[in-house]
């Protein structure tokens, strides 16, 4: 005669309403799908059963591989029933990890791509990133909106109105700066995140290898205009060693349309070639004063105006001549001619 044990729908098992006697056996008759061990003992104590089989065992000492009967099909523990820790050299994973991950991560190689004490990557990255970035981006960015801000194909930058530079450890920057746009007047603007400071922007012109000339420009302003004739230089702002010039071109730069700024504080008008002006203002051409029809306020000595010789004749020449240059002396105004 065949040995029959207690048997039932694991379901059943679990709404035993006392716990199975030392010794009784139970044949769990869906264990399959119902993913439990299929036979459990009682102790007397356990309200339904403990299980028998590997979930009720301490394997040691194995000698050999433990692999399933069917390939992707069983599972190790389920979403309740979980392992508690796992010690093993090496994991290979086909699909996904769901999860947390607790320790450093290391590549192939054994080097450190994820360092838990810090929370940083250092490795190549491919696909979508949420947090903040130090290091090298190789790839398009996109915002919380999806909007390309960066194309990393064609090199290019769009649809960013605020670009904050924060200070910080591998920044390269000791200071705080912002830059935006003002969209409703077309503007943008440079500012320092400090309260109360003002900003700063640097042209640097580097040279490995001997001097940098004062001739040679170390940084320069364009202004260029584009329209159905094409891209046209109409002026720039140029700084060299010794002075600053101005100028308003087409892209041929010419000295003699220049306005130049020199160091020891001289001004000079047009000119043949980039040297110290002569006097504090040096003009290479014709001044035009207007003629003034009253004497100029709070003047000081050395002032020139002049004077249209009618309503307003300091020399009381009578319109002869009409007008004429007049000299402060430092009392009154003087004719010159």
């Amino acid at each position: 005669m065949a040995l029959q044990l207690r048997r039932g729908t694991n379901a059943e098992r679990l709404a035993l309403a006392t716990p199975p006697a030392i010794g009784e056996l139970i044949f769990v008759t869906d264990y399959a799908t119902a993913g439990v061990a299929p036979l459990f003992v009682g102790d007397g104590v356990a309200p339904n059963g403990n299980p028998v089989g590997a979930s009720a065992l301490n394997f040691t000492g194995i000698a050999g591989n433990v692999t399933p009967d069917q390939d992707s099909t069983r599972d190790l523990g389920t979403n309740t029933e979980r392992w508690a820790n796992a010690y093993v050299d090496d994991i290979t994973v086909t699909n996904l990890v769901t999860g947390t991950v607790k320790g450093d991560l290391q590549n192939a190689a054994g080097q450190v791509v994820f360092d838990a004490a810090s929370g940083t990557i250092t490795a190549n990255i491919t696909g979508s990133v949420s947090g903040s970035v130090v290091g090298h981006v190789v790839g398009s960015v996109f915002g919380d909106d999806s909007t390309q801000l960066i194309d990393g194909a064609n090199a290019t930058i769009s649809n960013i109105n605020n670009i904050n530079m924060n200070a910080g450890p591998n920044t390269g920057l000791n200071e705080v700066y912002r830059i935006n746009v003002d969209t409703a007047s077309n503007v943008m603007r440079f500012g320092h995140g400090v309260d109360d400071e003002f900003p700063r922007v640097q042209f640097l012109r580097e040279k490995a290898a001997g001097a940098i000339g004062d001739a040679d420009s170390v940084g320069r302003l364009l202004f260029t205009k584009s329209d159905t004739n094409g891209e046209t230089q109409v002026g720039l702002i140029s700084v060299t060693s010794n002075q600053m010039f101005l100028s308003v071109d087409d892209g041929v730069h010419n000295y003699g349309k220049f306005i130049k700024f020199y160091k020891t504080g001289k001004v000079a008008i047009n000119g043949s070639a980039p040297n110290e002006p002569d006097a504090e203002l040096d003009v290479d051409g014709v001044a035009k004063l207007s003629p003034q029809t009253s004497a100029p306020a709070n003047p000081v000595t050395g002032m020139i105006a002049v004077a249209d010789g009618s309503t307003w004749d300091p020399a009381a020449k009578g319109g002869t001549p009409n007008p004429y240059p007049a000299f402060y002396d430092g009392t009154a105004w003087v004719a010159m001619a």
